[in-house]
């Protein structure tokens, strides 16, 4: 399980890291070019459809890292076993945000398959596809994190907590 983990974080990564590099470019050249009076046209769509999957690739590599914006401000002064309850509390709210999104998400991409970018020649739903499909990868990571025992994120906290 680990090993399989383990892989699909490589692989997602890689492709985040990579789209994430050749957005920062293509970004960077279509502004030169367009100050310089000769725009890339396809650049705005091409970035767009980058930019949804590097959101949602960045969104589930922040949930298992454990690097989502949040206040724990007060959480932070509860008993270790009440912390616990209350992450549990939380990831299951999450997991059933994500179901909605990954529902509608799908629903959304397949009304989108007839739909084309305008310079690109491709179907928008290449682009919709990001937001169930990286949905569905964090609700795989919050998962993995129920089975895994790791709730909380130092391992001197899982270890008091069992």
């Amino acid at each position: 399980m680990n090993e399989v983990n383990d892989l699909i974080n490589r692989i997602e990564n890689t492709i985040g890291a990579f789209a994430l590099g050749i957005l920062v470019i293509l970004v960077f050249i279509a502004a030169a070019l367009r100050y310089l009076g000769n725009p890339i046209v396809w650049s705005v769509d091409l970035a767009q459809l980058l930019f949804v999957w590097v959101v949602f690739l960045g969104a589930d590599r922040a949930l298992q890292t454990n690097n989502h914006i949040g206040v724990d401000f007060f959480v932070n002064f509860l008993p270790r076993k009440l912390k616990k309850i209350i992450y549990i509390i939380h990831y299951l709210i999450i997991l059933m945000f994500l179901s909605g999104i990954i529902y509608y998400g799908f629903d959304l991409t397949i009304r989108n398959v007839s739909r084309n970018f305008n310079t690109l020649g491709i179907s928008y739903s290449y682009a919709t596809a990001g937001v169930p499909i990286g949905c569905l990868l964090m609700f795989r990571t919050i998962i993995y994190k129920f089975i895994s025992n790791d709730i909380l994120s130092s391992e001197s906290e899982q270890k008091d907590l069992i």
